[in-house]
């Protein structure tokens, strides 16, 4: 018999050896592919069970709260097909103020406490736009039957209401309607009067790349409730604003203090009430009225202006913007911004922007909700309150916002 050759034989098991090898290599390769995939399963897992075990924690640094708890968000289940539509938000570079070199003083109220009087840097976040508007399904016809029962329903919440004081407004921005209820009975705005003063600042003083780096001071004349007032909080006499930031205090804080140094900055209330009038006067803030509240008590004071008024003047930003946007920007962009919370979320989806102040008088139990709800459609809402807590009031307010969007709704369905 022939004997087999040496080298085929050498071959054949470097082949084996080699093919061993490979196979070993992918089984390798394969358990390590297995192991990650397990990882990556259970990390999810594990997320996952945090979040059943603990959903106060997921998203709490962005998340928001309403103190409106009385009124439940309602269940918004209409189907509908709709074009989704992009919001293009114009950016602006960082824009500061420069501020002066750092002075620490002592404060002059004998507090011991030290601060820097120099003004701060203001930071001009992103600017705000308005989203497209859809496209109105209802007829002519149909949105004025929808209009008188949405009218139905604000009047028959304030008869089942009789120890309230109840005024309301609102106005489609896009095409001018308007519905009112008790619109013409002396209100108080409040804080809310800044909404004009400010409309008047940019008009008259600021316009389009005004001097908002105008230096104020906080100081004993500055009048306003420390109570209401972010600047009594926080300073003590002698520190200085610049004019940029008095503003949005003034709208975005509410600060009762902010407001008065803007009313000083336009000459003085008095002159600023005149320019204030050319824009809407039914009832002035300086105008004498008589009028009961919600108790049935009779006063007779001045402070007082309308829903019609604060209607006229949310229509007129929104007009003035869409002419030339450059105006009133900041001031939109300032009441987007808003720091105090509006009943009016829970009324309506929560990706739903509101700009807005609310004024809030606790002496007289009495809160003014000036709004422009960027929604299906841009609109003006304003809706005064007066009772007995400021929860029923909240609740009033988020109410008739509920009975508002489900017209708005009902239009666009």
């Amino acid at each position: 018999m022939k004997r087999p050759n040496p080298t085929f034989l050498k071959k054949a098991e470097g082949i084996k050896t080699s093919r061993k090898k490979r196979t070993l290599v992918i089984i390798l390769i394969l358990l390590a592919i297995t192991f990650v995939v397990v990882f990556i399963s259970s990390i999810a897992s594990a997320q996952d069970t945090y979040r059943l075990m603990y959903p106060g924690l997921v998203g709490a640094a962005t998340s928001t709260t309403t103190a409106y708890s009385a009124y439940q968000r309602p269940v918004h289940t209409t189907t509908e097909t709709t074009t989704e539509v992009t919001t293009t938000m114009t950016t602006t570079q960082p824009h500061a103020v420069l501020a002066a070199t750092p002075t620490p003083t002592v404060s002059p109220e004998g507090t011991g406490r030290s601060q820097n009087n120099a003004p701060d840097p203001f930071m001009e976040d992103r600017n705000f736009s308005f989203k497209p508007i859809e496209i109105q399904t209802a007829s002519y016809q149909k949105r004025a039957v929808y209009l008188d029962d949405l009218k139905e329903q604000v009047e028959a919440y304030q008869r089942s209401h009789p120890n309230m004081r109840i005024c309301y407004e609102f106005i489609s921005l896009s095409s001018g309607e308007r519905l009112g209820v008790d619109e013409l009975d002396p209100v108080l705005p409040s804080g809310a009067m800044a909404i004009p003063a400010a409309i008047v600042y940019y008009d008259n003083i600021a316009g389009v790349t005004g001097p908002l780096s105008e230096v104020v001071t906080y100081d004993g004349n500055s009048k306003g409730s420390r109570n209401s007032s972010y600047i009594a909080s926080k300073y003590s006499y002698g520190k200085q604003f610049y004019m940029r930031t008095i503003l949005y205090y003034a709208i975005a804080k509410n600060d009762s203090i902010a407001l008065n140094l803007l009313f000083n900055k336009l000459g003085g209330q008095e002159e600023a009430l005149a320019s204030i009038k050319k824009i809407s006067g039914y009832i002035s803030f300086d105008d004498k009225v008589i009028y009961k509240d919600y108790s049935g008590k009779e006063f007779r004071t001045s402070g007082t202006i309308s829903c019609y008024d604060m209607g006229q003047y949310l229509s007129y930003i929104y007009r003035t913007f869409t002419i030339n946007p450059q105006v009133n920007q900041r001031l939109l962009n300032d009441l987007a911004a808003n720091e105090i919370g509006s009943p009016l979320s829970a009324a309506f989806p929560e990706d739903t922007r509101i700009l807005h102040v609310l004024g809030r008088n606790t002496e007289r139990k009495a809160y003014m909700e000036c709004a422009i709800v960027d929604y299906k459609e841009p609109f003006a809402l304003i809706i005064y309150v007066e009772a007995s807590t400021s929860d029923s009031a909240g609740t009033a307010i988020a109410t008739l916002g509920s009975y508002t969007q489900k017209y708005i709704e009902l239009c666009y369905k």
